[in-house]
């Protein structure tokens, strides 16, 4: 044969093996094929959904230490509760939990105080919990009043802590 007739001879078959191969590998009913459901004689439509998780997340800035005076008087501190979701907000101190008349103490000697907090929609509040909605910045100023020492009063330094705990 000449070298025409087999070239023409090897693309017929060639070209046969291939269209066998690629017909095997179309669709077949029942399997994972495409699916022609969403389609119309106008078009097909696919909907891909997209999503965003946000994290809980709060901070407590501020709220420098409160000095008091041994000539008595009101003292303050400010401090922020930055939250992106409704949050609880526990205020309570160490020496007498939820009680905003508190003391600050020196071994056994203790001397009367009392706190106030106001801000974030709080107004004279006391000690405990209450709800906030968040989604932002709250501001707090907390006040601790006390009355001046005596000579009654023992030398030493006194102390007390106020505790903010913020939970969802």
């Amino acid at each position: 044969m000449n070298k025409m007739t087999q070239a023409a001879l090897a693309a017929v078959v060639l070209g046969a093996c291939s269209t066998a191969v690629f017909a095997d590998d179309a669709a077949k009913p029942g399997d994972n094929g495409p699916d022609f459901s969403r389609c119309t004689e106008l078009g097909c439509s696919k909907d891909i959904p997209i999503t965003l998780e946000v994290p809980k997340k709060c901070t407590v800035s501020g709220g420098s230490p409160i000095i008091l005076s041994s000539a008595g008087g009101t003292k303050t501190s400010n401090y922020a509760v930055e939250s992106n979701t409704h949050y609880v907000l526990e205020l309570s101190t160490a020496n007498t939990g939820f009680s905003n008349s508190t003391y600050v103490k020196n071994g056994t000697n203790h001397i009367s105080t009392t706190i106030k907090t106001n801000g974030g929609g709080l107004v004279n509040a006391g000690m405990g919990t209450t709800n906030h909605t968040g989604l932002g910045t709250d501001n707090y100023v907390v006040s601790v009043t006390n009355a001046a020492t005596t000579a009654s009063n023992a030398a030493g330094t006194y102390s007390d802590t106020y505790r903010i705990r913020v939970s969802y």
